[in-house]
């Protein structure tokens, strides 16, 4: 990288949220190498390396920013970064959408996207903080990747929301349409036993919407899936672990104080178990009109689904 662009890079950062700061290093590898800079968030090191077309100073500022407030959103979830260091991979195109995203091992986070992505393109994208939050899960045996993607399925709006991106009506609605996707068939025999697309993402999702609520109820709001996974996190349980699902339940369920982990996961994931969306939802006060929704103050859960949010 030049001087007057590390430079500029370097004012961009500094005059961005107070959470993060650059670090003034960069990258090198083997000789002939680009330079990868970096900055910290949440007392985590994030090298950027840009692959691909090549960028204007505007326009890496606005990517810079996007891996930015994605990372301050997985942060102020878990309190810290779930890693010490990632690797945030952004690979161009001719495009203007955010495309696919991959994570690695907690290592490397990578994400395809067009160069002339607006920024309010990045602003309203799910693809980098849904990737950075996978960080913050343990690897589990493959049967249960349905808690993984589920996991980052449905914080990815909660991050949203509290980060003041998405209104909650937003959120809901598209829970309410595509949680439907995650109900178990006919032939069904629980999470860990079924590897539909629907299942994985929606259903598991689906598990730690179940979790979140009857945590708070079981224990007035004292205890929810935030202080599940914190728990599981400060057990050492980030994407760069290996363990057992078992495990991971345990732990949740230690940090708690509670079995709601244990319960859901053996009603859920052993078993074709599900809530009544539609009852539940009514509970919650989420009505639908057509493709809106309302939210209603006047349901006998409404400040349970608020509290969610908050």
């Amino acid at each position: 990288m030049n001087r007057p662009l590390a430079a500029a890079l370097a004012g961009l950062l500094l005059f961005g949220c107070g959470a993060s700061r650059p670090t003034g290093r960069s990258a090198r590898g083997k000789a002939g190498q680009r330079h990868v800079p970096s900055l910290e968030v949440g007392s985590a090191t994030l090298a950027l390396d840009f692959r691909g077309r090549t960028l204007d100073r505007r326009q890496r500022a606005r990517f810079v920013r996007w891996v930015e407030r994605s990372a301050q959103m997985v942060t102020a979830y878990y309190g810290r970064f779930p890693v010490p260091g990632l690797r945030v991979e952004i690979v161009l195109n001719g495009g203007s959408g955010v495309g696919f995203g991959q994570h690695f091992d907690g290592r490397v986070v990578r994400v395809r996207v067009g160069r002339e992505a607006t920024e309010r393109t990045l602003e309203r994208d799910w693809v980098m903080v849904h990737e950075m939050l996978h960080t913050a899960f343990p690897d589990v045996p493959d049967r249960h990747r349905w808690a993984k993607e589920g996991l980052s399925t449905y914080l990815q709006g909660v991050c949203r929301v509290r980060a003041g991106i998405f209104a909650e009506e937003e959120v809901w609605r598209h829970w309410s349409e595509s949680m439907r996707w995650g109900l178990p068939g006919r032939r069904d025999r629980g999470l860990d036993r079924t590897r539909t697309w629907g299942r994985t993402y929606w259903g598991g999702a689906l598990f730690w919407l179940s979790v979140d609520l009857e945590l708070r109820r079981a224990t007035g709001g004292r205890a929810t899936l935030q202080t599940a996974l914190r728990g599981v996190l400060e057990a050492g349980g980030n994407a760069r672990s290996e363990w057992t699902m078992d495990r991971v339940v345990r732990e949740a369920d230690r940090a708690t104080g509670t079995r709601v982990v244990s319960e859901r996961y053996a009603a859920m994931a052993l078993a074709p178990g599900a809530p009544d969306l539609d009852a539940l939802f009514t509970s919650l006060g989420v009505e639908r009109a057509g493709r809106s929704v309302r939210l209603r103050d006047d349901a006998p859960e409404a400040a349970l689904r608020r509290a969610l949010m908050r």
